[in-house]
């Protein structure tokens, strides 16, 4: 399986999440898990740095298309960065 790191980020004037949460747009966010399980993906992590609006996740995948069907719906919230990442050699 590849592994795929993502990043996410978007502007605090654009944010949906609390104090001022947006539901729809939180919906869409919350279908990730049940998206990966559905496409095989294999959510590694998935941390946020709330004051900085930038998601970090993790996934495995066999297949990046799979990873576009587990976030794709979300990419209109804001700026994404999918990158294939492999294990580190030095040590």
């Amino acid at each position: 399986m590849a592994t795929y790191h993502i990043i996410h980020s978007h502007t605090a004037e654009t944010c949906y999440g609390p104090p001022n949460e947006d539901p729809k747009i939180m919906a869409l966010w919350k279908q990730v898990g049940t998206n990966a399980k559905e496409h095989n993906v294999d959510i590694k992590y998935f941390k946020i740095n709330p004051t900085e609006h930038t998601f970090f996740i993790l996934v495995e995948a066999e297949d990046y298309a799979d990873v576009e069907k587990t976030i794709g719906q979300c990419k209109k919230t804001g700026e994404f960065t999918i990158t294939p990442v492999v294990e580190q050699i030095f040590f």
